[in-house]
């Protein structure tokens, strides 16, 4: 379907479709046109609207009251119009997307909406083109049957809101419906609708064609060869999609295990850089303990030196912390004074740093573990 005008709410386009019908347009549909004089806000004032129920039922009410001035006979039309699509299932059948004959019971069933197929069949039945305007500016979008020989002058028009609902339009100057509009005489309902549908089987016995029959036939060439140009193009770029992915899929992995090395790499740096760290600090502790031995050693062998004073006789470590207390910091003697050994406390200091809990932590867990 063609689609509706921007300034028409709901759109013509995605109207029906959860019916299975095709959106191929019947070949005696014309796309839109705008007559002079029918645009816009000119165009709505010409035209009075005679709203339908919103029951599903839209559609033929709308018809019912063009051609009878009233939509009391929907049912009647509704019928007719699935009989005649019936009659000329070799043409409507390449219009319906659903098994044919669950379509034709479907549509005869009340609150089934219609669709172009049966605005179509009914343009036929009725012999007369039908417009369908936009709903407020009441713009033409579409034209059926308009190469027809219509007896009648005067088309149906009908108004498309949107969501799928169908109102019918009356000149503001004056509205006769179709069945009165004919010269001498006023049909009654059905008699319009019989008449063509016998003269549709009387067609089909002597194997003549339908009206339009030759045109619909190029037109039905046409489709089938676009049709195949589509189904090629698009297995062309279905092809072309699946090497583009491969490609795409390719690049990814490459990049995917350069990342991974380069994150590999980084990781054996972290682990050289850490052990180097471990090293050059397990250097520092070995040198600072021999540096607290020969201190020690020194201290013991010449208790004058460096203008310390000698240690008393007792010996004890509380003499020896004073002697040393320029050397450590605080924390050290306040461990070695809980009873611990000058090179543990220093080692305990190197590890932990002036953290006495820390220090006495280490310790207990040097305890727990026999080390």
């Amino acid at each position: 379907m063609a689609p509706a005008p921007p300034d028409d709410q709901g759109g013509y386009g995605n109207y029906n479709t959860s019916h299975g019908l095709s959106t191929v347009t019947p070949p005696g549909l014309l796309l839109p046109r705008t007559p002079p004089g029918t645009g816009g806000s000119a165009a709505s004032s010409l035209f009075s609207v005679r709203e339908q129920a919103y029951d599903g039922n839209c559609l033929f009410r709308s018809f019912s009251d063009q051609v009878y001035g009233s939509p009391e006979h929907h049912m009647l039309v509704r019928d007719r119009c699935s009989k005649y699509i019936a009659n000329e299932r070799n043409y409507f059948e390449q219009f319906v997307a659903e098994p044919f004959e669950e379509f034709l019971a479907r549509m005869q069933q009340p609150g089934e909406w219609g669709d172009d197929v049966e605005i179509q069949a009914l343009s036929e039945i009725y012999d007369c083109r039908v417009e369908i305007y936009a709903s407020y500016t009441h713009t033409l979008m579409r034209t059926f049957h308009e190469a027809c020989d219509a007896k009648w002058p005067q088309p149906i028009r009908l108004q498309y809101v949107g969501s799928a609902h169908y109102n019918s339009l009356a000149l503001r100057s004056g509205f006769t419906p179709l069945a009165k509009s004919m010269a001498g005489q006023q049909p009654a309902p059905g008699e319009i609708e019989d008449g063509a549908i016998l003269r549709s089987q009387k067609r089909q016995a002597a194997g003549q064609r339908r009206s339009g029959a030759g045109e619909a036939d190029v037109e039905q060439t046409d489709k089938e060869v676009l049709d195949e140009s589509v189904r090629l193009s698009r297995l062309e770029f279905e092809h072309r999609s699946d090497e583009e992915m491969s490609q795409t899929l390719e690049l990814s992995r490459m990049e995917w295990e350069k990342m991974e090395r380069a994150r590999m790499d980084e990781e054996v740096i972290g682990c050289i850089l850490e052990q180097s760290v471990q090293e050059e600090e397990q250097k520092q502790l070995v040198t600072a303990l021999q540096e607290s031995k020969a201190m020690l050693a020194h201290g013991r062998s010449n208790p004058t030196a460096n203008g310390m004073p000698a240690a008393s006789s007792s010996g004890n470590e509380q003499d020896t912390g004073e002697q040393l207390d320029f050397e450590y910091p605080e924390s050290v003697y306040a461990v070695m004074s809980m009873g611990f050994p000058l090179e543990k406390c220093i080692q305990a200091y190197h590890l932990v740093g002036d953290n006495p809990e820390g220090m006495l932590q280490l310790f207990c867990q040097s305890l727990g573990t026999g080390r």
